[in-house]
């Protein structure tokens, strides 16, 4: 042993009596009935964290992000698609009946062009100053984006989450060909995803735009 080591071992220190506590300690039978919830919460933090510390696991979290019906895939290389118009497979002419049927809510904005539906969305297009495309669809619809760069998290209005994409990227409509996109604003309110599409569109245009097609120009 080392000088100090015989220091610290010869070293009397009075240490209080240790309280009985465990002996006096009484769990509320509200907290006991809880205490499986508690457990379930704690392993899924210690999950989550756990995936996190695996650069792996962490990657593979950070490169989906989710909004409703909606799935964004960071990807390094686009996969081949076609650039073809907006207006391009846009499916069959419905009236608002229709569109009322398939979103489980009214299209909006309430004055709009003509509406079309596929595989369960409904779209218009939007003159704003340049074409535009808006799509809308409700919980049952499942869009993947697959992206270069990370969307950056927005809020249209007050309740309604969103995500702007900026630059090409590739889309992959139920029952369409992959085709490539240009900057896309997606955000939702109550049940319905919206998805506003055009190439030369920056986000503050953008989230004027939707704002304007809300029926509200606050932030």
């Amino acid at each position: 042993m080392t000088e100090l080591e015989h220091s610290l071992a010869a070293l009397q220190v009075g240490w209080p009596p240790t309280p009985d506590v465990a002996s006096k300690l009484e769990l509320d039978p509200r907290h006991a009935r809880n205490r499986p919830l508690l457990v379930l919460c704690a392993a899924t933090a210690v999950a989550i964290v756990a995936a996190f510390a695996v650069p792996d696991s962490r990657s593979a979290i950070l490169r989906f992000f989710h909004l409703r019906g909606v799935t964004v895939e960071l990807v390094q290389t686009l996969p081949s698609a076609q650039e073809r118009p907006l207006s391009t497979g846009l499916g069959n002419p419905v009236d608002d009946r229709d569109a009322t049927t398939l979103l489980g809510a009214s299209f909006v904005p309430a004055h709009h062009g003509p509406l079309y539906a596929s595989e369960g969305a409904v779209s218009t297009l939007l003159a704003v100053p340049q074409p535009a495309l808006l799509t809308e669809f409700g919980n049952a619809f499942m869009l993947k984006k697959l992206a270069n760069g990370a969307p950056v998290s927005v809020e249209v209005v007050p309740g309604s989450p969103g995500l702007w994409i900026v630059g090409q990227h590739v889309v992959v409509f139920p029952g369409a060909s992959p085709r490539l996109a240009g900057n896309v604003l997606l955000w939702t309110r109550g049940n319905v995803t919206f998805r506003l599409e055009a190439r030369g569109l920056d986000e503050t245009s953008a989230l004027e735009l939707a704002r304007e097609i809300m029926g509200t120009d606050s932030g």
